[in-house]
């Protein structure tokens, strides 16, 4: 009895061993398969990562990755025909014409300053007074010697008219009465001028003169500004004298205000400046807001000549050697794209635009990035 029970666990014992292996297998291959597909992920991941740092590597080194799998890497521009204008750009400043020096036309103490700096003043507000005691005394004292004068001069008048008296007599008369009058008008007028007024409508900038201290003609007591319409005033060179006229529309910059206005030529200047050799030039600007200053820079565009309809390429694509110059333009060749040279004849360039006079027609690709990598004849990958 005992043989057959020990062969019977024995079978069983074995039995499930190998059941026990083969769900062991089963379940280490899943196991496998699942590894699997995480690792593909982590490694289409990783593919992306790669993609993303070799575009930003790039833009920063453009010596990185300059070769893709069909040849050197390219970006391209695609050429059409276009209008050309040439401008000559010259420095300036802005002037005003209202930007003076106030003085007074008469010699005398300040008794009152009536405005501060950065006041806003009418034309014709009186802005410093001068002492006019001694002048105002002497109108009272005129005006009684005129008030006696003219009783006298009207009663020998009456006298003349009834053939009384004499001439002269009548004539004296009349001649002390004018010049008392007129001496009165006189002494009038310098109590006026010792009244400072503003000559125009504008702002106090600066103000120089204190209540106490002696005004003098000549002197200047303050500075009126008015900036409602300034003027640009450059300078450029009589090689284009007959080429800028009064009206002419013209680009005015202001690069510490980063702004840009469109104005017109309003005066040339009829005199060559011998140690420069150049020419004057004023264009008026409305100047509501007041941003612009006398004494800022600007830069002014004058438009030379323009062209239509001719082919333009970005300068720094022009090439040059021995030959002469050229540019590289992309060709589809055998389903594949090669760089080719192209011999060109330049035009004029501005801004970074050249006019090419022969050798393109307009319809052809040129290439941009890269352009300085391939030969005659390089296999190109085109990107973006």
């Amino acid at each position: 009895m005992t043989y057959p029970i020990l062969k019977n666990v024995f079978f069983w014992t074995l039995f499930l061993g190998l059941l026990t292996a083969c769900g062991g297998g089963k379940s280490e291959l899943e196991k496998k398969k699942e590894q699997l597909e995480a690792k593909k992920r982590d490694l289409a991941k990783l593919a992306a990562d790669i993609k993303i740092l070799e575009k930003e590597i790039a833009a920063l080194d453009p010596k990185f990755k300059k070769t893709g799998a069909n040849g050197t890497l390219a970006t391209l521009v695609e050429l059409k025909k276009s209008d050309f204008t040439h401008y000559i750009e010259v420095k300036g400043s802005i002037k005003s014409d209202k930007n003076v020096n106030i003085s007074s036309e008469t010699a005398g103490l300040v008794t009152r300053v009536n405005v501060v700096e950065g006041q806003g003043v009418g034309q014709g507000q009186i802005l410093v007074q001068q002492d006019n005691s001694v002048l105002r005394q002497s109108i009272e004292e005129v005006r009684v010697q005129l008030d006696l004068a003219t009783q006298v001069f009207e009663r020998q008048a009456k006298l003349w008219d009834q053939k009384i008296g004499t001439e002269l007599q009548y004539l004296q008369a009349k001649t002390n009465k004018e010049g008392l009058e007129r001496k009165l008008q006189t002494l009038q007028a310098q109590v006026e001028m010792s009244n400072v007024k503003a000559p125009f409508a504008g702002v106090v900038d600066e103000i120089f003169i204190k209540p106490g201290q002696n005004a003098a003609p000549g002197v200047p007591l303050m500075r009126l500004v008015s900036l409602g319409t300034v003027q640009v005033v450059a300078d450029v060179s009589e090689s284009y004298l007959g080429k800028i006229r009064v009206g002419d529309a013209v680009q005015v910059m202001f690069p510490s205000l980063d702004i840009e206005r469109t104005a017109y030529v309003s005066l040339i200047g009829q005199i060559i400046n011998p140690e420069n050799r150049t020419f004057r030039i004023e264009i008026n600007l409305a100047n509501g807001d007041n941003m612009l200053k006398p004494d800022l820079l600007a830069t002014v565009k004058l438009k030379n000549y323009q062209e239509s309809n001719v082919v333009v390429v970005p300068t720094n694509l022009i090439q040059r050697d021995k030959t002469g110059e050229f540019v590289y333009v992309a060709r589809e060749e055998n389903q594949k794209w090669v760089a080719r040279k192209v011999k060109i004849e330049r035009g004029d360039t501005y801004n970074n635009q050249t006019v090419i006079k022969n050798g393109l027609d307009g319809t052809e690709k040129l290439i941009d990035k890269g352009f300085n990598e391939v030969v005659d004849g390089s296999a190109i990958e085109i990107t973006s």
